[in-house]
């Protein structure tokens, strides 16, 4: 199977023209709905409706698909499916690689880029590198990168290491303390522990995983020794987010899920080995939004494409739905989440990332490091029995959804051409 998508020479000719009810772009109505497919909370569709009818007599009809981190695995099938009724998709980054190979969206084009870029701002770098880019070609654009912080309730001196980190928690905050070690959470805060090794999750001849490979059990280890620690365990980001800034908890790692609701007394540094130049890991299921290869109506869909990633009023919006945030350069934030904001675009300056699992039934690896990691916090098996599974795991995925397939998105999620 080719991995790439077939090239379409401008976004203007990467509408289906088998529908029947087709409008040309040259002549938009406004009296035909623009349909989104969008992976996000309750709510937070309404959110988007009410300020994109702000700034357009544009009606606009949105359909959610709940967003379950626990438990993915039916996620990307729905979103195929809804692709073919909708207009433009707003969707979790780890599917990028499977619904540009399923030619379910559309590649833009490097002037279509540019033209965003001149009307609402260039994308930060680690923002450009792990989430606009796959394959060497852009078939979406992200709309949040949210990244785990150090937060406390006073400051903390910058962190070389993990080590530090846990003596942190040991020492200084006595335990009063945690990290996202939610379901569904757990194996992408391990993700961000591990941002500083070299051999990146699988070898990229054979695709063999490396995650029970030394480095990664040394990193649970000390994850499940760090996690003992902790008064709280079992929390979201958020949660935390919200509990050092009530003053419940001494420090932890967190990030406000909404940034409009962001809590003003807390104190953010980066995560440990940062000052090392560990690549960024952005979310898996960090938002993007595409333009569906359904799509009736382009020019519609381009103008709410471009407001979303930055037109008037979608910063507001953007601050109340979960998962977004401004990935792209922006004058200093003000607010209640204005620190984490601050921080969080100085964290995205960083030019290297490591890739997003963008595999064929990517979810699936996800759900699988997920349990297997929170099974060791729970203290049910040892870390290398738990990263032995999810490599057996792994290696059965790959060979269901076949070598070839998977090395060749593999090598695309790290910005390879096919």
């Amino acid at each position: 199977m080719v991995g790439a998508v077939a090239v379409v020479g401008s976004l203007e000719m990467g509408c289906s023209k088998q529908e029947p009810d087709v409008i040309p772009s040259s002549s938009p109505r406004n009296d035909v709905p623009l349909r989104v497919l969008a992976v996000v909370e309750k709510d937070d569709d309404n959110v988007i409706t009410r300020g994109w009818q702000a700034v357009s007599e544009q009606e606009i009809q949105i359909d959610v698909l709940a967003l379950s981190r626990a438990d993915p695995a039916s996620l990307a099938d729905a979103v195929l499916a809804g692709a073919k009724k909708a207009d433009v998709v707003i969707y979790p980054l780890v599917l990028v690689g499977e619904v540009s190979r399923a030619e379910a969206v559309v590649e833009m084009t490097a002037d279509e880029v540019k033209r965003i870029e001149v009307g609402v701002g260039s994308l930060l770098p680690a923002a450009r590198n792990g989430a606009a880019r796959y394959g060497g070609a852009v078939y979406a654009l992200p709309l949040g990168c949210a990244l785990p912080a150090v937060v406390a309730q006073s400051k903390v001196d910058p962190l070389e290491t993990w080590e530090d980190y846990d003596r942190l928690v040991k020492i200084q905050w006595e335990g009063s303390a945690a990290e996202p070690t939610a379901a569904g959470w757990a194996g992408t805060m391990f993700l961000w522990r591990c941002s500083g090794i070299k051999d990146w999750l699988f070898d990229r001849k054979d695709l063999k995983p490396l995650v029970n490979t030394e480095p990664y059990v040394n990193s649970l280890e000390l994850m499940m020794r760090t996690n003992d620690r902790y008064l709280k365990k079992d929390q979201t980001p958020d949660q935390i987010w919200t509990m050092v800034g009530e003053g419940q908890l001494q420090g932890g790692i967190g990030f406000p899920a909404r940034r409009s609701l962001g809590t003003a007394n807390v104190n953010v540094s980066a995560l440990p080995g940062v000052v090392n130049l560990s690549k960024v890991v952005l979310d898996p299921f960090s938002p993007v939004v595409s333009l569906s290869a359904s799509c009736r109506q382009t020019t519609a869909s381009r103008r709410f494409i471009e407001w979303l990633c930055g037109g008037e009023g979608s910063r507001a919006v953007r601050g109340q739905v979960a998962g977004m945030t401004d990935p792209r350069s922006v004058e200093s934030a003000t607010g209640a989440s204005a620190s984490y904001d601050d921080w969080l675009a100085n964290q995205l300056q960083a030019p290297l990332t490591a890739a997003c699992p963008q595999l064929n039934d990517a979810p699936d690896y996800l759900i699988a490091l997920d349990q297997e990691v929170r099974s060791a916090l729970g203290g049910e098996v040892t870390a290398q029995k738990a990263l032995d599974q999810v490599a057996e795991q792994w290696a059965e995925l790959t060979a269901a959804a076949g070598m070839d397939k998977q090395i060749q998105a593999w090598r695309m999620a790290q910005g390879m051409r096919s």
